[in-house]
């Protein structure tokens, strides 16, 4: 099974080659240029150190958001292309699910996990994006097939809100549990952690290109049977559009 991931959620992005439930190879972009300008030049660049061509694709993967509107469309409309062309399926795979598969895998290695796992994404404007995750109860994740970030739920759903209201609305559950905070939204808030985070908690802002954890995700239950053909990739926005929020805006001011 070789699977082909592509994430377009930020500026750089990042793009991956897995087989079989192994990474591959992985690249990230030049965030100086636009999705638009680098896609598909850096996918076809990236098979080609391999010697491959997307015949040879099993499987495609693409980050479904949330993030960049124009980076998730750009990367979406790339990604249903060229399986397309091929009549493959396609994973979509939330930026925040592979955060917590990123915190979750440091937690195997690290002994005492955390209680909770909160990616922490930039979303601009000074806001974030973001959610809870909590662990599966043991009775569901003992099947010992299913790997590390297949043992967490969505606790809280995602939002798109200033950083200083959402730790004010997660206020007890910051101070009473160990919380991993993860994400390229990190490294600019931290200072806002100091003294909201309880015991054992931590913050992590430096990560691995998505698009390789993506590609090993989409090889292994339980992200696999998520796989759909590519007309039906559907983007996780979380933030409404700016031309909605706009439409709406002249909507409520006509007479």
């Amino acid at each position: 099974m070789l699977v082909l991931a592509l994430d377009t959620s930020s500026a750089g992005g990042s793009l991956a080659l897995a087989r079989d439930g192994r990474l591959v190879d992985e690249a990230t972009g030049d965030p100086s240029l636009t999705h638009g300008q680098r896609l598909p030049g850096e996918l076809q660049g990236l098979l080609d150190r391999h010697d491959l061509t997307t015949e040879a694709i099993d499987r495609y993967a693409v980050a479904a958001g949330p993030g960049s509107f124009t980076g998730l469309r750009v990367g979406v409309a790339t990604i249903q292309g060229l399986a397309l062309v091929h009549n493959r399926r396609v994973v979509a795979i939330s930026v925040l699910d592979t955060l917590v598969e990123v915190a979750a895998r440091l937690a195997d290695r690290d002994g005492l996990g955390p209680d909770l796992i909160a990616p922490w994404v930039d979303a601009k404007r000074g806001e974030v994006f973001s959610a809870l995750y909590e662990p599966v109860p043991s009775a569901d994740a003992a099947n010992t097939q299913r790997p590390a970030g297949a043992r967490w739920r969505v606790a809280v759903e995602p939002v798109a809100v200033a950083p200083v209201a959402l730790l004010d609305t997660w206020a007890d559950m910051l101070a009473t549990h160990r919380v991993w905070v993860i994400g390229d939204g990190v490294a600019g808030y931290r200072p806002l952690f100091a003294g909201r985070l309880g015991p054992g908690s931590r913050t992590i802002h430096e990560t691995p290109p998505l698009a390789g954890v993506m590609a090993v995700m989409a090889s292994v239950e339980p992200w696999c049977r998520q796989a759909v053909a590519p007309h039906a990739l559907r983007p996780i926005y979380v933030r409404r559009p700016d031309a909605e929020l706009a439409r709406e805006r002249r909507r409520r001011a006509e007479p």
